[in-house]
């Protein structure tokens, strides 16, 4: 996406952080990472909305600056 222009941003759990910036490195790309708190998967609705709050809170800051 982004050899076409298209800012694209990473949205990954906590636990999942080091194996993305591994990845990155791999291809030589720097990541633009949005952290949330892990798990993802079995959360109830409460939950689930609080990591996508974050995840909100996340890019709309990153895309703001």
């Amino acid at each position: 996406m982004e050899k076409r222009g298209i800012t694209a941003y990473v949205i990954a759990t906590e636990t999942f952080k080091p194996l993305v910036l591994a990845q990155a490195k791999a291809r030589k790309v720097e990541p633009r990472l949005i952290v949330v708190k892990h798990p993802i998967g079995g959360l109830n609705a409460e939950e689930l909305r609080e990591r996508i709050e974050a995840a909100t809170r996340g890019l709309t800051e990153a895309t703001t600056k």
